[in-house]
């Protein structure tokens, strides 16, 4: 396969694979920090909205369905940052 005949859907599989691995890459080798969270959780949806219109077809669908899955890709990682910023309060919160 030459790459002038590579369509959207492999462009798309190539970039998730490409993201999958930067992530695993600085997973393993960055000290934790809000920054490198902040580009883990923009690598996510990134990644949920490139599943939503390439794997799932959902650029196609009704807009509330639309809607609602983009809320979700965007939604989840801010949820992940905002516990990673406040984790130090979520767990005094959680200790019994």
């Amino acid at each position: 396969m030459s790459i002038s005949k590579l369509n959207a859907l492999d462009i798309s599989w190539i970039m998730l694979l490409s993201i999958t691995l930067a992530n695993a890459l600085v997973a393993e080798t960055a000290d934790k920090s809000l920054f490198i969270t902040a580009v883990i959780c923009c690598s996510i949806a990134v990644k949920g909205r490139r599943i939503m219109d390439y794997f799932m077809e959902l650029n196609h669908a009704n807009k509330t369905i639309q809607l609602l899955m983009r809320g979700y890709f965007y939604v989840f990682p801010l949820l992940i940052f905002l516990t990673d910023l406040f984790s130090e309060q979520l767990a005094i919160l959680t200790t019994i």
